[in-house]
């Protein structure tokens, strides 16, 4: 009975943990177990404790979800679009769950700190035993496990911070020493910045300055000086190590951890000299200050161009290709201005205004920027509505609601440059606490009747999330097919579940291509293109067929197009063999 009377606590934390360790990075291959999950936890919660007040303030969410189911009726890429759908449903399912904790928000943080602590001892784990993550050749050696990569497992760290400094004292400290260094070991400049704008904030705003100072002072000096020396040790910091150096230097790094967190404990526990009590207005200015230089940086930095993976990136201005990818979703916008050019888009519109073929991305690294150019304005205003309502009150709470309170804040200011939309292991924490303070204590019992629509609405709910998910899983399974017919048959029932889906239609074209139905094929393929007129894949796999049999006019019709939408692209991957149709078409001998 006591476990059940956990559920509002233990359920939607459980849920939460699976999606920072089983997140499964940007894919969308644990949106339906997790939407499942979530569902099925809120329906035992309505159940047994009642409905929570506060699904008021997730109107806007819910609102930008049904944007983004819409927006597949205009979208370049409909199949996309609505797992961008359903991810923005698992958000609002996380925040609806956050609901039923407005009375146990204090649990929700000391559940957090668990949470996040788990994290941080399995990231470093994987530095000092390789058999824990595999950071070896050709593998790079920043830090970015669990979550799969660096940039969003520093943003954990950034909403791990302010939690650390409310706990303080032993675990506090040990938390805080941890994550500071995890963030250093990730080169994220972005996470940096965002964790020390956090930390800032909080030391402006909390009425325990003093005691969180000295919790931080304690945490970042023993981190530093572990750091340092772990940029000594190859095995550590250094790309393309060999197992045997690994070893060597990870059990090396696993002392000096412990040998780090001993110290902290230690720091932690002096004497505290009798200072000045920091006062908030200068703290304040500081906050301002370090945004400004923060701004100065990003608009004044040495140019966009690619940087290393080293820890060398930590000194460097450059934005990493993100100038180019902002003005990307800005080119994009334009003629799109009201609706965008549907959920999920972006990708297309970066093979078009690309400048070289190693600039590739999903997504711009600017969350606005996105929702500007895939949902249009209509998307940007229900997502700064959305951030508005949860937001709303954030400022005047203290104590372990401040530290809950920053978290939504850290987020949206780390997805200025990067894509932490689209990694359910950040957003779902987030959108659980945003909840969670966004509702009300109150709970009211559901009527049969109540219980009896709600169970519809999570089944419907559910077939939303399972039927896209089985799509492409069947697609998946049948583009490496090895007997033809098997692949016809799995690329067939995927289309069965998701007509959107359009891999499906090009596996069926090449099986059909190796079973030497060749108009079979051509119908395809052809099919293919009139489902995504304006992705460069599917032209470019219908005119690579039809050159390949001996038709270059009905390829230059498919390349042609393909050129003018992905103009960059490496001249093995088709713009040679649009230059060869060109030329077999200005001979005047094709008759195909």
């Amino acid at each position: 009975m006591r476990a059940f009377r956990e559920l509002p606590l233990v359920g939607p934390l459980g849920l939460a943990g699976l999606a920072v360790f089983f997140g499964g990075g940007p894919g969308n291959g644990s949106l339906m177990w997790l939407g499942g999950g979530a569902l099925l936890v809120m329906l035992a919660l309505l159940a047994t404790f009642g409905a929570p007040g506060g699904f008021g303030a997730l109107l806007p969410l819910a609102g930008l979800v049904a944007w983004f189911a819409l927006s597949i009726s205009w979208s370049t890429l409909p199949d996309r679009s609505w797992d961008y759908a359903d991810r923005a449903l698992v958000y609002l399912l996380f925040a609806a769950l956050g609901l039923w904790l407005a009375a146990r928000t204090r649990d929700l943080a000391n559940g957090l700190c668990l949470l996040l602590g788990a994290v941080v001892v399995w990231s470093l784990a994987g530095k000092v035993l390789p058999f824990v993550h595999d950071y070896g050749p050709p593998a790079l050696a920043r830090l970015s496990a669990p979550v799969g990569l660096w940039n969003q497992l520093a943003v954990l760290g950034a909403f791990a911070l302010p939690l650390a400094l409310w706990r303080r004292r032993l675990a506090g400290t040990l938390l805080a020493y941890g994550w500071i260094v995890a963030l250093l070991l990730t080169y994220s400049r972005g996470g940096i910045l965002t964790a020390l704008v956090v930390v800032a904030a909080w030391l402006a705003l909390t009425d325990e300055r003093s005691e969180s100072a000295a919790t931080l002072a304690a945490a970042a000096i023993s981190a530093g000086v572990v750091v340092a020396i772990a940029f000594a040790l190859p095995g550590v910091t250094s790309n393309g190590q060999s197992s045997h150096v690994r070893w060597r230097d990870g059990l090396i790094f696993g002392v000096l951890l412990l040998a780090g967190a001993a110290a902290a404990v230690a720091l932690e526990r002096l004497p505290r000299p009798r200072l000045p009590a920091l006062r908030r207005g200068p703290l304040a200015v500081t906050v301002l200050l370090a945004g400004a230089a923060v701004l100065f940086v990003v608009l004044k930095g040495a140019g966009s161009g690619a940087i290393g993976n080293g820890g060398g990136r930590l000194g460097s201005t450059s934005s990493n290709f993100r100038f180019v990818w902002w003005r990307q979703a800005w080119d994009s916008f334009h003629g799109h201005e009201l609706a965008g050019t549907g959920a999920g888009t972006f990708h297309l519109a970066n093979l078009r205004f690309r400048e070289s073929y190693l600039d590739f991305t999903i997504e711009p690294h600017n969350l606005p920027l996105q929702f500007l150019a895939e949902a249009g304005v209509v998307g940007l205003a229900l997502l700064v509505l959305s951030v508005a309502v949860l937001l709303r009150g954030s400022l005047r709470r203290r104590g372990h609601e401040l530290a809950l309170a920053l978290v939504l804040p850290a987020y949206l200011l780390h997805s200025l440059v990067d894509i932490d939309w689209d990694f359910v292991a950040v957003s779902a924490p987030v959108f659980l606490v945003a909840g969670a303070l966004a509702g009300k204590p109150a709970l009211r019992r559901v009527s049969p009747f109540g219980g009896l629509a709600a169970a519809g609405a999570a089944l419907l709910a559910f077939g939303v999330l399972l039927l896209p998910w089985l799509g492409e899983r069947w697609s998946a399974q049948a583009a490496v097919a090895l007997d033809p017919q098997h692949a016809v048959t799995l690329a067939k029932r995927s289309r069965s579940v998701d007509p959107l889906l359009v891999q499906p239609l090009l596996t069926l074209g090449f099986a059909s291509d190796l079973q030497n139905r060749l108009l079979d094929a051509r119908a395809y393929y052809a099919e293919a293109v009139r489902a995504q007129p304006k992705n460069p894949d599917t032209l470019r796999q219908a005119g690579l067929f039809e050159l390949s049999h001996g038709c270059p006019r009905h390829a230059y019709l498919y390349l042609e197009p393909f050129t003018e939408l992905d103009p960059k692209e490496r001249p093995e991957n088709g713009p040679n063999a649009y230059r060869r149709s060109l030329k077999l078409v200005n001979t005047g001998k094709p008759t195909c």
